[in-house]
């Protein structure tokens, strides 16, 4: 059985032109590619990157190793992917920690605005006026009273 051949050419040429460096023969590994064009396929394209320089798992921590060739991937592996030649792996990790941090951030939003909606509606049903209020206990009103002078009493009368 014959394994087919992938061709990352017209890839490559679209990272060339966007990052308006010369296209030039087609890297078949790392020390092929020079700094910029390193950086140009690291920032537009990670996967490619990651497909060209082919990177070693065992060359990961060996936690790290075992969890990718599982398949299951921790945010706190993204560093060690990343600094590994990993780039299309951790750019899907961080991918989904956006999607994740989105949701997180949708879903408080929401909560929010049931609360204010719910206290809206609690403030605009409220009945008005000082008479739906809960009466001031008897020794507020007496200690108000005696502060400022009052005794119930006509001037006439004291």
């Amino acid at each position: 059985m014959e394994l087919p051949n992938v061709d990352y050419s017209d890839a490559y040429i679209e990272v060339c032109k966007k990052a308006n460096l010369p296209i030039n023969k087609m890297p078949k590994c790392k020390e092929d590619l020079s700094l910029a064009y390193e950086i140009a396929l690291k920032e537009l394209n990670p996967h490619l990157y990651q497909n060209i320089t082919s990177p070693d798992p065992d060359n990961l921590p060996v936690d790290v190793a075992k969890r990718y060739k599982k398949g299951t991937m921790w945010t706190s592996d993204l560093k060690a992917y990343e600094e590994n030649g990993f780039t299309g792996t951790a750019a899907n990790i961080r991918k989904e920690m956006n999607e994740a941090r989105d949701m997180i951030i949708a879903q408080k939003t929401a909560e929010m605005k049931a609360r204010n909606d719910k206290h809206a509606e609690d403030m605009a049903n409220k009945p008005k006026g000082i008479r739906y209020g809960a009466p001031l206990p008897e020794e507020q009103v007496q200690h108000y009273r005696n502060q400022i002078g009052y005794t119930g009493l006509a001037e006439w009368q004291k």
